[in-house]
């Protein structure tokens, strides 16, 4: 027997050897092409999703982007057409056009090939899931008739641990999904390792990368105990006790290594500017449509147009009398604004936020409620019939030819590659639909997407928000008060300002921390 040491074997599937599926040198061609929903079961739901191709009657996905959800590192040898997914300390081997992965110094065998294009490996989604579930902190359900997979990962409340050099030192930043009270978060050190107990915290130490230097950080060490999770640091010198500061926001825990107590004078004052730069002090309130473009109507005869311009006006007065912001509005009268117009108007004026306002219309009027867009690939035939309704204002523009097919999904799908503030505006949408249950009476339809035109190109958080359905009787009577739209106008103000102090108390922490 060969002194190396042998390969384990084991099969996903009990199945004779003369049954073993045959490895090609070409690939076979992947039909029916469909997306995946991926629906993340946290603290904090998320839903995205994944192409799904159907061949050989099993559903595959690219397997980079499957990683990419996953918070998985690869490393991808396009010449052998071989990946290396890194799981925590595990490294799985999947080739393209076979069934055999190694995961460490095992082998196990898939029931089917993996598949290959242009965009890079395929793999059968139910039996790789089942293969790596065994490496993976949470656990996987598959619904092929739904196309859907539900990733559970309940308990997890720490999502990331990132390492930074800073001009004056190591900033750590332990990202969460709740507050932890700094009570609850120990520090120490000992012969250059720095130990931080966070009690009462959940980690998944698969996504923890250990090995890289970054900083006076050498290695992470992640431990998750039945009471605590425990990080361990270690470092690439002596600091002291002293030179560690530790503070906490809504959603991080910042850990501070000081390796130089002084910043040159010049550089603060950069600092200063660079954080004044990104603090909320100007914000643009878009009222919809206006002038000859009047938006829905409702049953009654009231023009979107005027309810939005009338609850932009409101919230307006509310943000400067409150937050003593400058507010700008894409139009104060009843005017038309073009749509490129409106978002062109935003960046020139170097808005830190951009608020578009409509009221919803639907051709069954016993559909109510409130809903917040913010910029995406339409999920649902409603939302799509929505967007394309709100993007139909540029039939009043005189270039209307210049926008070409602004419904296609390759149009949607470049705006929202450029879109860079996708998160924050999620994050201020949520708050919007969390203050609207709480507040309004009125039917919450959650957060959604779509490829809204108005919120094209803005460089900046933006949502659309559609304050009801004007098409409905009951709705279209509450908008024609006064009362009930400055309940709307302050819902959204509240919103803001919850918005505004979560996003600057992290500029300001990380300012204080470079």
């Amino acid at each position: 027997m060969s002194s190396q040491v042998k390969l384990k074997t084991k099969l996903l599937f009990c199945i004779p050897f003369f049954f073993f599926v045959l490895i090609t040198t070409t690939p076979s061609p992947l039909l029916a092409k469909d997306k995946l929903r991926v629906i993340f079961l946290e603290t904090q739901q998320l839903e995205v999703s994944l192409p799904l191709h159907h061949w050989n009657n099993s559903d595959y996905v690219p397997l980079r982007q499957l990683a990419d959800l996953l918070k998985c590192r690869t490393y991808y040898n396009s010449f052998a057409r071989k990946i290396v997914l890194y799981m925590g300390n595990h490294r799985i081997k999947i080739t393209a056009l076979n069934p055999f992965v190694v995961v460490d110094e095992l082998i196990f065998q898939l029931p089917v090939n993996t598949n290959y294009d242009d965009s890079g490996i395929w793999v059968p989604i139910p039996s790789f899931l089942k293969l790596i579930e065994n490496y993976y902190s949470g656990h996987f359900e598959y619904n092929p008739e739904q196309e859907t997979l539900f990733i559970h990962r309940e308990g997890i409340n720490i999502s990331q641990i990132i390492v930074e050099e800073k001009i004056n030192g190591t900033l750590i930043r332990i990202q969460t999904l709740r507050k932890f009270e700094l009570p609850n978060v120990a520090t120490r050190l000992s012969h250059r390792w720095l130990y931080v107990d966070i009690y009462g915290g959940r980690l998944d130490t698969t996504q923890v990368r250990s090995n890289q230097r970054i900083g006076i950080v050498k290695k992470i060490v992640p431990l998750q105990l039945e009471e605590m999770t425990q990080l361990s640091f270690q470092l690439a010198q002596d600091i002291e006790k002293s030179a560690i500061s530790v503070t906490n926001t809504d959603h991080e825990i910042l850990v501070s290594l000081r390796t130089r107590h002084s910043v040159p004078h010049d550089l603060l004052l950069d600092l200063q500017r660079e954080k004044k730069k990104w603090l909320i002090d100007k914000i643009v309130i878009d009222p919809g449509h206006g002038g000859k473009d009047p938006g829905a109507i409702g049953p009654s005869g009231l023009y979107e147009k005027d309810v939005v311009l009338d609850i932009a006006k409101r919230l307006k007065k509310l943000l400067k009398k409150k937050l003593h912001v400058k507010v700008l509005m894409t139009r104060e009268k009843d005017i038309f604004v073009g749509l490129r117009e409106r978002s062109a108007f935003a960046n020139r004026n170097g808005a830190k936020l951009f608020i578009s306002l409509h009221t919803n219309a639907n051709r069954n009027r016993r559909v109510k409620g409130f809903s917040t867009y913010c910029l995406g690939v339409a999920r649902s035939d409603e939302d799509r019939e929505i967007a394309q309704r709100e993007n139909a204002v540029i039939k009043y523009e005189d270039s209307w030819a210049e926008y070409g097919d602004i419904n296609t999904e390759s149009f949607i799908l470049q705006a929202i590659a450029q879109n860079s503030f996708n998160r924050e505006s999620q994050e201020l949408a949520a708050l919007i639909q969390k203050n609207v249950k709480r507040y309004l009476k009125i039917e919450d339809r959650g957060v959604l997407q779509a490829g809204f035109l108005v919120l094209v190109g803005t460089a900046m958080p933006k949502i659309l928000v559609e304050v009801g359905f004007i098409s409905n009787r009951e709705e279209e009577r509450k908008l024609r008060t006064r009362s009930y739209r400055q309940k709307i106008a302050e819902v959204i103000f509240n919103s803001i300002k919850e918005f505004k102090e979560r996003y600057e108390e992290g500029i300001v922490t990380e300012a204080a921390s470079k």
